[in-house]
Order: C-alpha cells, then sequence, then structure tokens
C-alpha cells in the first residue's frame, strides 16, 4: 500500500469525533483505517497517540502486519468497548495510559504480546476462552467493571502488577503457562488490588507472584494448581479465603500475609520441591483475623513462626511429612489439632495458646531429628484447657511449659518425654491416665508444684525429680499413682531406688494424693482393691529390676491394704455370709503375719518373737499361781525375789519354758496345775507356727 495511504487512515484516525462526524466519517471507516494502519505502516506510524476513537468492532478477524512491530495506543480514549471475539491477533498490541470503554475478547487468540499498561477499562471485560500465547501485561491498569477470564490461557508471562480491579474477577479454570522458572516472571499479581470477588477456582499456575495483593471481598482458589513457586507475602485478604483442596507443587510463601476473614486450606497439598524458598511452605508472620481452617492439609515443610490467629484455628488430620514450624504464634482462640501427623521435627516454642488447645490422635512421630526433641512445647503458654488424648510421641519436650488448666494426656504414648512444667496457678494438673512413657524425664519446678496423674499409666525409665533438692522430700506427694505399671518395657524399668530416702521416710507410702485441689474425676478411687493392685505392681517391678529393699516394702504395703479389704468385705451387710466370713478369716491372718513377721519381709521381727515368746508362759509359771505351778517351788516360799532362792527359781521357770517350748524336755521338769498344762502344750503349738513362719520370712525374702 502506497505510503499516503497510510498517512491518510493516520490522519483520519487523529480526527476528533465531532470532525468526523462533520465529514460524515462513521465508525466502519476508522476500523479500516485503523487496520490500513496496523497492516502497512511503520514503526512510527503504529504509534497512536492521543487520538479519541469510536467503539472497534474486530469480530472474526485476522488482525495481522507487513512486520513485527508493535501497534501502540498511547493516551487513547476508546468511547465504546474494543470487541475482537474470536479474533486472530497476530501483532503485538499495546495499550499506554488509554481510557477503554470495555473488552470483548472471548474466543480470541493473541499470538504475541497484549499490554494494557496504565490504562482504564470502564466497561465490562469478557476474555472468555481467549488464548495469549505470549506477554499478557496490564500493570497499573484501573478495571471498574465486572472482568471475567474464564478458561483463558496464558502462555507466556502475565503480568497484573499494581492493577485495580473495582469489581468482580474470575479466572476460573483459567491456565498461567509461562516459561521461565524464576518466581514472579509468569504470573504477577503483586500490589494488584480486587475491590470485588476474585475466582481462582481450578485455576492452573506455574510460577506465580501475589506479594502485596489486596482483596476486599471473597477470594476462591478451590482446586487450583501451582507447579512452581508462588508468593502471597505481606497480601492482604479482607473477606474470606478458600485455598479448599489446592495443589501447591512448589515453594509457597505466606508470610506476613493479613486474613481478615476465614482462611480455608481444606486438604489443600503443600508438596515442595523447587526450594527456591527456605522452607516449602512459609506463613510466617502471617495474620488471621477470623477463622483458619486447613483441614486435612498435607506439606512436607511448613513455616508457620510468628503467625496470629484470631479466630478458631483448625488443623485437623493436618499432615506434615517434613520438619513443622510453629514457634512464637500466638492463638487468641480455640486451636484444633485432632489427628494431625507430624512425621518430622516440630516446634511449638514460645507459642501462646489463648484458648482450648486440642492435639487429640495427634502423631509425633519425628525422622530428621534437626531438633533436640521431635516435637518441641518449650516455653509455650497454655492459657485455657489442653488436650492431647492418645497423642503419640516418638520424643516430647515441655520445658519450661506453662499450663493455665487441666491438661491432658489421657491415652498418650512417648518413647521419650521430658516434662518441667511450670504451673500458673496451684491447680495445674497434668492427667498421664493410660499414658505410655518409656522414657524421660519429669520435673517439678522451683517455688510451686504440678500435680501429675498417672492413674493405669505405664512408666518406664522415667525419672522423677526436682529441682530444688529440699523439694525432693515431698516429691513423690504430687504423683498419683493408681494401678501403674512400672516395668511394662524390657530394659526400661523404673527407678524406685532413686526415692528410697522419700520412701523410707514416708512408710513407703506410693498413694498419698491430694485429690481435693481441684475439681477432677479421676480414672480409678483409691479404694483398698485399687491400691493393694498398685504396690503389687511395684513390687513386681522392682523385684524385676533387682531393687530389693523397694520389693520388700512394696510388698508389706500390698498386704496392708489387702487386709482393708478384707475387711470391707466383711462389713458389706449386702454380701452372701460365707463370702463375709471367709474375707473375715482372711483378714485375721493377714493381721497376724502383718504383726509377726510383716508378711514375711521382717525377719527380725519374727525371730525377735520367736526368741522372745518362751518369756510369756515362764512368768505365768513363775508368778501364776498353783494354776501355773510346776514342779519347781513357788516363788512365793522364797525369801523374796532377788534373793538367790528367788533368782533360781525364776530362771529355773525360764529354762522349763525354753526347753518346752524347744520341745527339748528334759523332763525332770513338768507342769502341775492345770493351766501349766495347758499353756505347756500350747508352747509347742507355738512353736511349730512360729518356726514356720522363720522358714516363710526366708523363702519370702527369697523369692523378691
Amino acid at each position: 500500500m502506497p505510503e499516503t495511504a497510510v498517512s491518510e487512515s493516520r490522519a483520519l484516525l487523529e480526527r476528533s469525533p465531532d470532525e468526523r462526524e462533520a465529514l460524515d466519517i462513521g465508525d466502519d471507516e476508522v476500523v479500516d483505517a485503523l487496520f490500513s494502519v496496523i497492516e502497512h505502516g511503520s514503526q512510527a506510524e503504529k504509534v497512536i497517540s492521543d487520538c479519541t476513537l469510536p467503539a472497534l468492532n474486530l469480530d472474526f478477524r485476522t488482525i495481522e502486519s507487513d512486520n513485527n512491530h508493535p501497534v501502540v495506543f498511547r493516551n487513547c480514549t476508546f468511547e465504546g468497548a474494543v470487541s475482537a471475539v474470536d479474533a486472530d491477533v497476530t501483532v503485538p498490541i499495546s495499550f499506554e495510559n488509554c481510557d477503554i470503554g470495555g473488552l470483548e475478547l472471548s474466543g480470541a487468540r493473541f499470538e504475541f504480546d497484549l499490554s494494557l499498561s496504565e490504562s482504564t477499562v470502564s466497561g465490562d471485560v469478557d476474555a472468555f476462552e481467549a488464548r495469549f500465547d505470549d506477554q499478557f501485561d496490564v500493570t497499573g491498569s484501573t478495571f471498574t467493571g465486572p472482568v471475567t477470564l474464564q478458561e483463558a490461557h496464558f502462555g507466556n508471562d502475565a503480568d497484573f502488577e499494581r492493577a485495580s480491579f473495582e469489581e468482580s474477577v474470575s479466572f476460573e479454570t483459567a491456565s498461567f503457562s509461562g516459561a521461565s522458572n524464576e518466581l514472579g516472571d509468569n504470573a504477577s499479581f503483586e500490589d494488584a488490588t480486587f475491590e470485588g470477588e476474585v475466582d481462582f477456582r481450578q485455576a492452573a499456575f506455574t510460577y506465580a507472584d501475589f506479594a502485596d495483593v489486596s482483596v476486599a471481598g471473597r477470594v476462591r482458589f478451590e482446586e487450583t494448581t501451582f507447579t512452581g513457586d508462588v508468593a502471597f507475602t505481606r497480601a492482604t485478604f479482607q473477606s474470606e479465603a478458600d485455598f479448599d483442596e489446592v495443589d501447591f507443587g512448589g515453594d509457597v510463601d505466606f508470610e506476613s500475609v493479613t486474613f481478615q476473614g476465614t482462611a480455608v486450606f481444606r486438604g489443600a497439598e503443600f508438596e515442595g520441591g523447587a526450594r527456591s524458598l527456605e522452607e516449602d511452605a512459609t506463613f510466617s508472620q502471617a495474620v488471621f483475623d477470623d477463622e483458619l481452617n486447613a483441614c486435612d492439609a498435607h506439606f512436607r515443610d511448613g513455616l508457620f513462626d510468628g503467625i496470629t490467629v484470631n479466630g478458631r484455628a483448625t488443623f485437623e488430620g493436618i499432615r506434615f511429612d517434613g520438619d513443622a514450624s510453629f514457634e512464637a504464634a500466638t492463638f487468641a482462640d480455640e486451636v484444633d489439632f485432632d489427628e494431625a501427623r507430624f512425621y518430622g521435627d516440630v516446634s511449638f516454642e514460645q507459642v501462646s495458646f489463648d484458648g482450648v488447645a486440642i492435639f487429640r490422635g495427634a502423631e509425633f512421630r519425628g525422622a530428621d531429628n534437626h531438633l533436640e526433641e521431635d516435637a518441641s512445647f518449650d516455653a509455650a503458654t497454655f492459657g485455657a484447657r489442653a488436650g492431647f488424648e492418645d497423642a503419640v510421641f516418638s520424643s516430647g519436650s515441655f520445658v519450661d511449659t506453662r499450663f493455665a488448666a487441666e491438661t491432658t494426656f489421657r491415652g498418650a504414648k512417648f518413647d521419650r518425654a521430658v516434662f518441667h512444667v511450670v504451673p500458673i496457678t496451684n491447680e495445674s494438673y497434668v492427667d498421664f491416665t493410660r499414658a505410655i512413657i518409656k522414657d524421660g524425664e519429669i520435673r517439678q519446678p522451683e517455688g510451686g508444684w504440678v500435680r501429675y496423674d498417672l492413674t493405669n499409666a505405664s512408666l518406664g525409665s522415667v525419672s522423677l525429680r526436682a529441682t530444688t533438692e529440699s523439694d525432693h522430700r515431698q516429691l513423690l506427694d504430687y504423683f498419683r499413682f493408681c494401678n501403674t505399671e512400672f516395668n511394662e518395657f524390657d530394659g526400661y524399668d523404673f527407678d524406685f531406688s532413686a526415692h528410697t530416702d522419700y520412701l523410707d521416710r514416708n512408710d513407703w507410702s506410693l498413694h498419698e494424693f491430694d485429690e481435693n485441689f481441684a475439681d477432677v474425676t479421676f480414672a480409678l478411687p483409691m479404694t483398698p482393691e485399687n491400691v493393694e493392685r498398685t504396690y503389687l505392681k511395684a513390687k513386681t517391678a522392682a523385684s524385676s529390676a533387682g531393687q530389693m529393699k523397694a520389693a520388700g516394702e512394696f510388698r508389706v504395703r500390698r498386704q496392708q491394704f489387702a487386709r482393708k479389704k478384707y475387711v470391707g468385705i466383711a462389713r458389706d451387710g449386702t454380701t452372701d455370709l460365707v463370702t463375709r466370713a471367709k474375707n473375715a478369716s482372711r483378714a485375721v491372718e493377714n493381721a497376724f503375719l502383718g504383726v509377726t513377721c510383716g508378711h514375711g519381709m521382717r525377719l527380725g521381727r519374727i525371730v525377735a518373737v520367736f526368741a522372745l515368746f518362751p518369756l510369756f508362759p515362764a512368768m505365768l509359771y513363775a508368778f501364776g499361781g498353783s494354776a501355773f505351778s510346776t514342779t519347781i517351788p513357788p516363788i512365793s516360799g522364797a525369801p523374796g525375789l532377788f534373793s538367790p532362792e528367788g533368782l533360781s527359781i525364776l530362771y529355773r521357770n525360764v529354762h522349763f519354758s525354753y526347753i518346752t517350748f524347744l520341745t527339748i524336755g528334759y523332763g525332770y521338769i513338768g507342769p502341775e496345775g492345770a493351766a501349766a498344762r495347758a499353756m505347756a502344750g500350747m508352747e509347742v503349738y507355738v512353736n511349730v507356727i512360729l518356726s514356720g513362719l522363720v522358714l516363710y520370712c526366708l523363702i519370702k525374702r527369697s523369692e523378691i
């Protein structure tokens, strides 16, 4: 085409609307002139500046050029919409600082760049199923009407930086492919502002950047896929943000993000892999003003240090295959980690749990051992009830942890546990009912006490300590042992010998525990039956560990409570007479064994009884009168007890009693009175019993 034709077309485009109206130039002629410039214009001629153009209808047309110079609209005004429905655009097009009445681009294909920088689109934008094969750039532009980019395809970089969207925007099922692997180069919404709702449902991204983005309406990312890294650093979501079942294939950064509405990450997958960020998923310093829901989310590594959640936080079923950190986080309301899975190290150090904290059924398996303990709650504060029921720990640390209310580890399992809990109130209570602690340490703090309930629990080689040495004297008073197992694990036996001083001073009492400190319901009452069972298990454990002193003393304590049990049954009027009688006889037998030989554990006592018992009958023989007379003259016939004759008579009666008791019976002395004959027979009988008890003691002591 001759240059004059292009020049004439340029001149037509540069005319004002009034001039075109005066010359009777219609919109179709404007479009034809524009096509002339696009197809045949030089680089300079394709720069169209400061023009006011009508609505442009480019539907179903092929827009091409003799060269690859871009078509640039600079400072132009379009009085209506620019429509290119199902058009094929094979030339780069740029709108710089333009005012456009709307964009109708559904089904269009742009083979080269399309740019709308610093422009304003005052009408609707509809780019349904549009294809942008090269770069798409709307940097700094303002869209006052709804924007629809559903199923749009962005083949290279898509740049929405500093763009402002005043109405709803939809990128549903859109795809952002790109070619670069640097974060922010493929799809960038950095500093973009969305005043209405934004829909990214089922969209597909490679690398994306949403840093400093602000969204006033609801934003939806359900089932969106990010195969590369994505950053939401310092973004602000003023309403609900829904990341339900999003798949983050690369690293993701939510550092310093503010969620003013509910944040939902239910079922999201954080797979990581690219490692361009320090952690695969970073939420450090993020603020959630409303509810946070990350149920069933899946992370490789996750960094949540310093986050603040002012609403309810739900991490139920969340899973971390690698390390996770929540250090210095604040949960102002209830937080729920029910059935959470931590397969790497996890840190909750210095976390503030102001509301109820639930870790029921959570698993802290550890693996990498980057932390000293696989799960650390050191210096964390639980301001309300904390529940770790049935949680599983390979290694858990609660050093300087503060519990303000009841904390329950009922049914929890620890391969190793370290508890140096600091009480906030005088009623700090940790419930280990049915818990299993294979190894570790529980240390009482200085200047206060924490009560630990070990009812039905299993303890291995767990060290119980007091920070202050003087407190060790009353240490065990703050542990409730009731039906507690002490040797369930081979090679991990509880060391009673470490508490010998305390137990000696307190009559080897394991069951003393103040149960009136708070409104607590215990799993088992301290009945004689349960206490007896507790001492039986303690005796068995001490014996297995070779702690003979403890084993013997626990056996005595067990029998003492067995007697109380028998007495209780004997007194129970609802029990049949035969059972009551049997238990009464057991109680008498138990009492006799306790007094005479300490249930087989007081060898010195039974030896003393054996040695001294004949003195009692001897005194009766000497001073009992005619009923207890023997062939020895009565002591009343002597001039006095301490006379030679009186002492001789006393000695001979003692001698008679011992030879009778020992069944020697030399025969030159014999009983004469009726009572003396009965007493002599009884001495032989008692000898048999006491001899048996000596043997009984020797056998029982050897069994320990």
